[in-house]
């Protein structure tokens, strides 16, 4: 992939979603710049408890932490869920709002959930 150009990427991804059939449109109308992230997987190195703080440390009134380096108990960093809580957490915290935070999405409670990843990988 390093080696690819706007254009292979997105020849790749047309092939992907199935729109072949486009593609000449698609890539005419389309700019696609390939850039790198090379610390992109650093949010999924190994952890212990406590390397990372917590949204809204005890005693603080000003200051907060947001994005995929703060802490959430029993969520998963990596989705724009977790940036958009953290968030919600420090605001509501911060301005002592009585609202609720953004539920965790907990589909591995789910047994019909369950049953169609099972499905995918059995099939």
């Amino acid at each position: 992939m390093y080696e690819c150009n706007g254009r292979n990427i997105l020849q790749e991804l047309i092939g992907h979603l199935g729109f072949e059939s486009r593609q000449k449109e698609i890539i005419r109308a389309a700019n696609c710049i390939p850039c790198v992230l090379p610390y992109i997987t650093s949010q999924f190195s190994p952890r212990v408890k406590g390397d990372r703080p917590v949204v809204v440390p005890a005693g603080y009134k000003n200051l907060a932490f947001l994005g995929q380096f703060c802490e959430i108990l029993r969520d998963i960093v990596f989705t724009v869920g977790y940036s958009i809580r953290s968030a919600q957490i420090a605001v509501y915290k911060l301005l002592n709002l009585k609202k609720k935070v953004e539920p965790i999405y907990r589909g591995h409670f789910y047994p019909r959930h369950i049953c169609r990843v099972l499905k995918r990988f059995l099939a």
